[in-house]
C-alpha cells in the first residue's frame, strides 16, 4: 500500500514539475543580436561545446557541428550534424535555408518546413558565438521554454574559461540561467557539407 501511495506522489511530483517547465516563458524577440552583425564573418564551421537541454532531455546530441555557407544565387545555407545518444551515432547531416538578417533568422527545410528560430546574440566571428534557437514558432515575441535551446559555439573543439566567461556576459535570455547548460562531449562527429541544389 505504502508503495502505491508513494508511486502516486512522484507521478504527480514529476507532473507538476513538467506543467511548472512549460509555463515559463522566454522574451525570444527581446533579447540582443550582435550590433552590425556581419554574417559574411560568420561563415563556416561552429562546434558546440554547452547547450541547454530542455527540448530533448536525455537525447540532446552531443558534438553537434554547424555550417554555414552562401550558394551563388545568395541564399543561405545551414547543415548540421550530431551525435545522437539514443543511436549511438551521428545523425546524417542536414541542410536547412536561413532567411533573416541582422542576427535574426529563421531556419526552414529545403521543403519549406519551418525548423526554427535563430538568434545570434555575441560573436567575435574569429573564436566563440552564443546561439539561441527557438524550435517552435515564436508567438508575441516569446517561445517556451521547453523548446528552447542555448549553444555555446566555438571555432574549434574546445572553449576555454575566459571566452566562456564573455560568453555568458552577453547572455540575456532571462529563462535560462547558467547551470542551465551543460557541457557536450566533442570530437566525435566530422563537419556537415550544406547540400546546395545545382545551381545555386
Amino acid at each position: 500500500m505504502f508503495e502505491h501511495y508513494l508511486a502516486l506522489i512522484l507521478s504527480f511530483v514529476f507532473l507538476f514539475n513538467i506543467r511548472v517547465l512549460r509555463a515559463v516563458k522566454c522574451d525570444f524577440d527581446g533579447t540582443r543580436l550582435v550590433n552590425n552583425f556581419n554574417i559574411t564573418g560568420f561563415l563556416g564551421t561552429w562546434y558546440e561545446l554547452e547547450r541547454t537541454t530542455f527540448h530533448w532531455v536525455d537525447n540532446t546530441w552531443h558534438s553537434q557541428v554547424w555550417a554555414f555557407k552562401r550558394g551563388n544565387d545568395g541564399q543561405l545555407y545551414m547543415a548540421y550534424t550530431g551525435f545522437s545518444p539514443r543511436t549511438q551515432s551521428c545523425t546524417t547531416p542536414n541542410t536547412g535555408l536561413l532567411s533573416g538578417n541582422g542576427g535574426a533568422y529563421t531556419l526552414t527545410s529545403k521543403e519549406g518546413r519551418y525548423e526554427g528560430a535563430l538568434r545570434v546574440a555575441y560573436t567575435d566571428y574569429e573564436n566563440i558565438a552564443l546561439v539561441y534557437m527557438c524550435f517552435a514558432p515564436v508567438i508575441q515575441g516569446t517561445c517556451d521554454r521547453t523548446t528552447v535551446t542555448v549553444s555555446l559555439l566555438s571555432r574549434t573543439s574546445a572553449l576555454y574559461t575566459p571566452q566562456r566567461s564573455v560568453l555568458m556576459t552577453h547572455m540575456d535570455l532571462k529563462c535560462v540561467e547558467d547551470h542551465h547548460l551543460n557541457q557536450a562531449m566533442t570530437g566525435l562527429c566530422r563537419e556537415p557539407i550544406p547540400t546546395i541544389p545545382v545551381g545555386r
